[in-house]
């Protein structure tokens, strides 16, 4: 018995949206504290390390693209958002 198209393409293990998901969820935590912040606060600081992470976690997000693919549309739609509310994000730390 041969398994459904969908299973069948999670078998594959190509990095999916999921693989966008983490550098989202550590950008949030700087767009609050930028919205909320001075930039001479020392919380505007930890916003940058915050912006930081996100960026590392991408970078391994672009490793698991490499190595397995990416699985389709909805995975490339997550890593175009994902990039531009990290680009969104730098612009507005570097103003």
């Amino acid at each position: 018995m041969t398994p459904p198209a969908g299973d069948q393409e999670m078998s594959e293990g190509k990095a999916s949206e999921g693989t966008w998901g983490l550098p989202l969820l550590a950008v949030v935590p700087t767009v609050c504290l930028t919205a909320l912040t001075d930039p001479s606060t020392v919380w505007y600081v930890i916003a940058w390390v915050f912006w930081g992470l996100s960026a590392v976690l991408l970078a391994v997000g672009w490793t698991e693209v490499v190595r397995r693919g990416a699985r389709g549309a909805t995975g490339w739609t997550t890593c175009a958002f994902a990039h531009g509310v990290i680009g969104w994000q730098l612009v507005h730390l570097l103003t």
